[in-house]
Order: structure tokens, then sequence, then C-alpha cells
């Protein structure tokens, strides 16, 4: 399975977001090299753009997305407050895509509260399933799964090649 979270996949969201002239929002982005660090994103009330949240990438080496932060905007503090973060760790057939929220009191990320895995379970078919935190016992719990194909239109190619 190929990496699905690359700094071409940012990018792409960026633009598609970006380009949506009746959003109330938006957007602006620190882009170095064609790869986005961080997006702003600001809310259009009447005449006045109000600063809404940010969102802060990091990738590794390969160009694949390790790391979503979003911070939203405190009108009180005026200033960025941490929101949560979604941590990705890759692996042959797939990724974890884990979800962390921030304790203010600790001023650090909590443990993973969710964690969603994606694997390749056969050529376009990847499995989805998602465990949430259960506080009371102290693990995870299966919250949800699913079985995700690209339509039949886009693969009918490659599986007559195989016969």
């Amino acid at each position: 399975m190929e990496s699905i979270i690359t700094i071409a996949t940012v990018l792409t969201m960026y633009f598609n977001a970006a380009n949506d002239v009746n959003a109330p929002y938006l957007y602006n982005s620190d882009l170095e090299d064609g790869v986005i660090h961080k997006i702003e994103v600001y809310e259009q009330k009447g005449n006045q753009m109000c600063a809404k949240m940010e969102y802060r990438y990091e990738y590794d080496e390969q160009g694949r997305l390790t790391s979503r932060e979003v911070v939203r905007w405190d009108a009180t503090k005026k200033g960025w407050v941490n929101d949560f973060r979604h941590n990705y760790k890759y692996y042959k057939n797939g990724y974890n895509m884990e979800t962390c929220k921030w304790d203010a009191e600790k001023s650090a990320y909590d443990v993973p509260s969710e964690v969603t895995l994606y694997r390749e379970v056969a050529p376009s078919v990847t499995s989805v399933k998602t465990y949430r935190m259960n506080e009371a016992k102290n693990d995870m719990v299966l919250t949800n799964r699913m079985l995700c194909m690209e339509p039949l239109e886009l693969i009918a190619g490659r599986l007559l090649a195989v016969n």
C-alpha cells in the first residue's frame, strides 16, 4: 500500500478549500518549496476578518504526513490555543492515525483518545477500524469498522490485466 497522506495530498486539500468562493473562510498558508507547513483559517464576518483556527503540519523524510496539529484562536487570550493533534504512523500495509487531545493542566497532549487503522487487505481494498479509549477500563474499544474499495471502473483495467 502506498502512503496515502503525502505533501501533495495536503497541498491539494488546501487548494480545494482556498478556491471555494462561496465559503465564509479565508486561508493563509505557509508554503515553502511546495510544502505546506501551516494553514491559518480566518472567518469573514461582515467587513471584519477574524482568526478561527490554524493547522500545523510535519512530514517525514519520505514526504509523508507525520503530524497535523489543530489550534484555535482564543479571543479572550488573544492567541492560539492547542486543541488536538493527529499523529500518523506508517507500516508496510497501511498506517495508523492517532488523535491526541490537549491537556491544558499538563501543558501537553494526552495519550491517544482514538486510533484509526488503515490496512490494505487486498488490491484496491482497505480495512478501516476505529478504536476509542474506554476511560473506565483504561483500554481501547473497537467502535467502527468498514471496508473501502475503489470504484470498479477505476480498477477494471488492473483486474483484467491479472487474468
